[in-house]
C-alpha cells in the first residue's frame, strides 16, 4: 500500500473505527423487529459498515440494512406546504433572503421561484428562527402554488419509500444517522404515516416525538440530551464527523419517478470528499477493517472511549495528519452558509 494510502486507511482506523464499532454494537441491540434504513449522506457509510458485517457474518440482523437517498432539503422540498411540515422546515437557523430560503432550505431552481413567489417577496430578508411566524405570513398566500410546484417531488418521493419497502407493516424503520434532533426521521414520520424508531451518534432531544398521531422515538448513543455550546465536544464539533460521514454523490435535493417505474436523482454541488472520494474510500476501508478486526477479537470500547478519542482529535492541533486535511468540508447551504471547513473553524 502507497504511503499515502496507508495515512488515509491508518486515520479511518483511529478517527472513526472505534465509533462506528460501538455504534454497530447498538444496532444490532436494537435491531430486532426493525428494518434498518441508513439515512442521507452519513448513512452511505453505515451502510457499507452493515454490508460488510452481514458477508463476514459478524452481525445479526432481522432485514438486511437499507440505503434510503435522502436530505433534508429533499424532503423540505416535497412537503412545502404542508402545515405539519412548514414549522418544522422554517425552525432551524438560517439567515438571508426570501429567495436564499427557498432555494436552499428547499431546493428550488430559480425558475421554479420566479414562477411562484412575488419578487417583492423574494427581497425580503429573515432570520429563522427568529422569523419563523412573519415567514410563515408572507408564504401564506403562496401555500397552495407552491404545494402544486413540488408535488412530482412529492409522489416520486412516496413511491420511492413504497419501493424501499418502509410500509412493511411487520418491520419498523429503525433510522440510522449521525444525529441530532431527528428531523429527517420526523418528516418521514409524517409522509410514512406510521411510528418510527431512530438510533443517532448524538441524540439532543431523545425520547418519544409526536408528529401528528404518530410518533418518532429518538436514542443517542453516545450522547443524549445534550444541547449546543453546552461543552459537548462530540457535539460542538461535529462537524469533523459530519465532513468525513458523507456519500460519493453528495446532497440529494430533488427525485423524479420515470416512466419504468425506476427514479430519477438530482444533487446539489460536491464539496471537497465528493470531488476527492477515492482518499476517502479508503479512511471509511480502514475505520471498517477496524470493526471487523474488532469484532473478530472481541475487543472492546466503551462509549467515554469514543468520546475521549475524538476530543483529542477535534481539540488538539496537528492530531489530524495533513494527508487527510483536503477531505474536511461541508456543504451547510440548508442554514445559507455554503461550504464551510471545520479545520479552519475550529483552528485545528
Amino acid at each position: 500500500m502507497q504511503a499515502k494510502s496507508r495515512a488515509l486507511h491508518d486515520f479511518g482506523s483511529t478517527f472513526l473505527g472505534p465509533a462506528l464499532h460501538c455504534y454497530a454494537e447498538s444496532i444490532e441491540a436494537e435491531a430486532e423487529g426493525h428494518l434498518p434504513v441508513c439515512l442521507a449522506r452519513e448513512g452511505w457509510c453505515f451502510y457499507r459498515l452493515l454490508q460488510r458485517l452481514e458477508r463476514a457474518s459478524l452481525i445479526s440482523l432481522p432485514h438486511a440494512p437499507i440505503y434510503l437517498r435522502v436530505s433534508r432539503t429533499l424532503l423540505f422540498r416535497a412537503m412545502l406546504g404542508d402545515p405539519a411540515i412548514m414549522p418544522m422546515a422554517l425552525g432551524n437557523d438560517f439567515s438571508g433572503s426570501v429567495l436564499d430560503l427557498m432555494r436552499k432550505r428547499f431546493g428550488l431552481q430559480l425558475h421554479e421561484i420566479f414562477s411562484t413567489l412575488p419578487i417583492e417577496l423574494l427581497r425580503f430578508t429573515c432570520e429563522l428562527p427568529r422569523d419563523q411566524a412573519l415567514v410563515q405570513q408572507w408564504l401564506a398566500p403562496h401555500m397552495a402554488a407552491l404545494a402544486r410546484l413540488v408535488e412530482p417531488t412529492r409522489e416520486a418521493l412516496r413511491a420511492y419509500l413504497r419501493q424501499c419497502g418502509l410500509d412493511d407493516p411487520d418491520m419498523r424503520p429503525l433510522m440510522l444517522d449521525l444525529g441530532y434532533s431527528g428531523t429527517i426521521q420526523k418528516v418521514l414520520t409524517h409522509v410514512l404515516g406510521r411510528d418510527t424508531s431512530g438510533l443517532y451518534f448524538i441524540a439532543t432531544k431523545p425520547g418519544d416525538a409526536a408528529v401528528g398521531t404518530h410518533h418518532a422515538h429518538l436514542k443517542g448513543v453516545f450522547h443524549e440530551g445534550v444541547g449546543w455550546r453546552n461543552g459537548c465536544v462530540m457535539l460542538d464539533r461535529s462537524l469533523l464527523f459530519e465532513s468525513l460521514l458523507t456519500a460519493p454523490h453528495g446532497q440529494m435535493v430533488d427525485i423524479r419517478q420515470k416512466h419504468d417505474g425506476g427514479f430519477e436523482y438530482f444533487y446539489g454541488r460536491e464539496a471537497a470528499t465528493q470531488r476527492h472520494f477515492q482518499d476517502l474510500k479508503m479512511v471509511f476501508d480502514g475505520a471498517i477493517d477496524h470493526v471487523i478486526d474488532c469484532r473478530r477479537h472481541g475487543v472492546s470500547y466503551t462509549r467515554r472511549d469514543v468520546q475521549d478519542l475524538y476530543e483529542v482529535f477535534a481539540t488538539r492541533p496537528n492530531c489530524i495528519p495533513h494527508d487527510v486535511w483536503h477531505l474536511f468540508s461541508v456543504d451547510d447551504d440548508i442554514t445559507g452558509n455554503g461550504i464551510i471547513n471545520p479545520m479552519q473553524m475550529f483552528a485545528i
